[in-house]
């Protein structure tokens, strides 16, 4: 699998996670502490290679990324509760 392969899965991924939390790229940056560019450029593949090389870390490793993320402490549930509530938009359901 290409470097843009792996983006474009993981950019998949994230826009899918998003919308079934109903928050905008807005919300979800100022959640996690960037400009929302940075949500759409992850969605839509263009980030940095950083996050490929994270992947084939633990491919080589052979362990689930996830793994790799114990010990870390758990999020601010209040704070991230405090931003959705101030900036979350209710999206309407697609007309099919």
């Amino acid at each position: 699998m290409t470097d843009r392969q792996i983006l474009k899965v993981i950019g998949a991924n994230v826009r899918k996670a998003r919308l079934e939390a109903n928050i905008t790229q807005e919300c979800l940056a100022e959640i996690v502490g960037v400009q929302w560019q940075t949500i759409s450029n992850l969605e839509n593949g263009r980030h940095p290679s950083l996050l490929t090389k994270f992947v084939r870390i633990s491919q080589a490793l052979d362990v689930s990324p996830n793994r790799l993320f114990d010990g870390l402490p758990e999020p601010d549930r209040k704070a991230m509760e405090k931003i959705k509530k101030a900036l979350v938009r209710k999206r309407k359901p697609k007309s099919s």
